[in-house]
Formats: structure tokens, C-alpha cells, sequence
């Protein structure tokens, strides 16, 4: 048997910055022999072409969200990912969860599964908490299931918010978790996996995050995925696209794409939370594998179709 690696779970909703912080990680040479499975709720992968481009093997967990329809596929996609060309050049795997993801049932199949506890020793849960949404982000019972869950919760954007409202939300983090440490999302990844290894209480934790989640997933929230076959004027692209995210408001949770564009070898990477788009940048060259260009929205009640027919170009 290959030697064992040391898996960490990194889960967190959608906007988050899960990925953002991933590709920090694989970006530095204490870790750039990471091993990152990325899962998707859409069938187009764009988080794990992204850290890909980073540096480290990525490869996706697709098909759904890695509680449900995914879930029976993680044996295989990990041995995959560690087996592949790369075999022995890896020292750590991280899983990324979708932001729709609920960890307690995966954490539940690595403590029924000796295999995958033998070949990748959970270090612990990784919860990344948005800063910016404040004590607010925790009224959903999904968001406080993650919170209840995490070995070790990470505070990303904090440099959106003032002093006062970081403290309350680090209060109300501490009093759905006290036994998790509370550190930024910025900072040294070494820090991080040893507070998540040496978290205490870690399986009476896991049963009060279980009890925690009292809903279900929404059936009505789903990823859709629009691909386009040309290169596309941004301009006016990312004009038309804002003018559909303000439409559906209501209804868009979050949306990000790899678009190629004209005149530019690269392509631009299209990210919005909510109904805020995120300001574009473009890669140099197009990650391995990708496809042409796709956006995956995700989101309540949202149509594809009608989404396309809002980013085609006017004549």
C-alpha cells in the first residue's frame, strides 16, 4: 500500500473564499506537494483549474455535492488523485468542499471506512467563515452545522469589517464552537492543519454539528452550467451579466466561469457572490484540461436558458 497521507477537509459556504485560500496554499513551497480534491456542484471545473494553475495536482469531485450524489465516488477520486502520474511526489491531501456540502456524513464515511482512515488520516475540518456577512451568515442552520462541525474556523475578509463586528462574530463563533480555534484564513497553513489536529472534543462535536443541521437541502438550489463556443468581448459581457445578476437577486447564490475573451491568449475569470459581481482578472494561459468557456450559476429557481439568452451578444 502507498504511504499514507494526511487528508484535511476544507468546507465553508458559497463566496466563502474556500478556493482563494486553496490556492494560497499550493502557491507556497511548504506546500506546493498538496494533493486538492475540488468538489463541484456543476459539471464544468473551474475551482480546481484554478488552483491547478497554482501549482499542486487538483482534480474534481463533480456530479453534485460530496454529502449526496457525490459522496459514493470520494474512495475513488482520492486514490485517483494520489495514484495518478504524480504518485509519491505528494505529502498532504486537502478536500474542498462545495459550498452546498454538509461535512458531518463525509466525516461520518472516513470513521465507517478503514481503508480510507488508513491511507488518509483525517487531520481534522477546516471551516472557513465569511467576515463580511457577519453574524448574520450564521442564521442559516446549515452555515451553524459547519460552524458546530470545524476542528479550526478560518475568518476570510476581515478587512472588509470593523473591529467591533469581527469581535461579535468571533463571540458567536465561539459560542456554537468553544472548542475550536478561531484563526484568519491568511495565515500560516502549518498553523492551521496542527490547531485542526490538535482540537479536543472532536466526536461529541461531530454529533451536536449533526443535530445542528435541522433542514435538508433546498431541492429547488441547483448548479446550472452555460458553455460558449467564441472568444467573447468582456465589456460588454460582464455588463450584461450584471444586469442579469441584479434581476435574480433573489435567487442567485453564486456564479464563476473561465470565459475565453477576445484578443487575449488567456481567459478571464468571471466570480460573483450573490448579486455582486467580483472584479475580473485574466490568467495567462488557459489551466489543462479546461474547457472553452463555461459559467456554472448556482442558485434557487434559477433558468439556464434564460441566463444564456441574457449574455448573448446584441447585434
Amino acid at each position: 500500500m502507498s504511504e499514507a497521507l494526511p487528508l484535511l477537509i476544507v468546507g465553508g459556504t458559497l463566496g466563502a473564499g474556500k478556493t482563494a485560500l486553496l490556492g494560497r496554499w499550493v502557491g507556497t513551497p511548504a506546500h506546493a506537494h498538496s494533493a486538492v480534491l475540488v468538489n463541484e456542484p456543476g459539471d464544468a471545473p473551474i475551482d480546481a483549474h484554478l488552483i491547478g494553475t497554482l501549482g499542486g495536482g487538483a482534480r474534481t469531485l463533480a456530479g453534485g455535492c460530496a454529502c449526496c450524489s457525490a459522496r459514493s465516488g470520494l474512495a475513488q477520486a482520492l486514490a485517483a488523485l494520489v495514484d495518478g502520474p504524480r504518485a509519491g511526489r505528494f505529502e498532504r491531501v486537502i478536500v474542498e468542499l462545495s459550498g452546498l456540502a454538509h461535512p458531518v456524513p463525509l466525516l461520518e464515511d472516513f470513521a465507517a471506512d478503514p481503508v480510507l482512515r488508513e491511507r488518509f488520516p483525517l487531520h481534522g475540518l477546516a471551516t472557513v467563515v465569511d467576515a463580511g456577512e457577519g453574524e448574520q451568515g450564521l442564521e442559516d442552520p446549515e452555515a451553524r452545522a459547519r460552524v458546530a462541525a470545524a476542528d479550526v474556523l478560518l475568518l476570510s475578509k476581515t478587512d472588509v469589517v470593523g473591529t467591533t463586528e469581527a469581535g461579535h462574530l468571533a463571540t458567536a463563533l465561539s459560542q456554537l464552537n468553544p472548542q475550536a480555534e478561531i484563526l484568519q484564513a491568511d495565515g500560516d497553513a502549518r498553523g492551521i492543519w496542527a490547531a485542526a489536529a490538535s482540537s479536543p472534543g472532536r466526536e461529541l462535536r461531530r454529533i451536536e454539528a449533526a443535530l445542528e443541521a435541522q433542514t435538508v437541502h433546498d431541492a429547488a438550489i441547483r448548479a446550472h452550467t452555460v458553455r460558449f463556443r467564441a472568444p467573447l468581448e468582456l465589456s460588454g459581457f460582464c455588463l450584461r451579466l450584471a444586469s442579469w445578476l441584479q434581476a435574480n437577486a433573489e435567487r442567485v447564490l453564486r456564479l464563476k466561469g473561465l470565459v475565453a475573451v477576445r484578443g487575449r491568449h488567456g481567459p478571464a475569470v468571471i466570480q460573483a457572490v450573490g448579486a455582486s459581481l467580483q472584479p475580473v482578472r485574466t490568467l495567462k494561459e488557459w489551466p489543462a484540461g479546461s474547457a472553452p468557456g463555461a459559467l456554472v450559476a448556482i442558485g434557487r429557481g434559477l433558468d439556464p436558458g434564460e441566463l444564456r439568452a441574457a449574455l448573448e451578444e446584441r447585434s
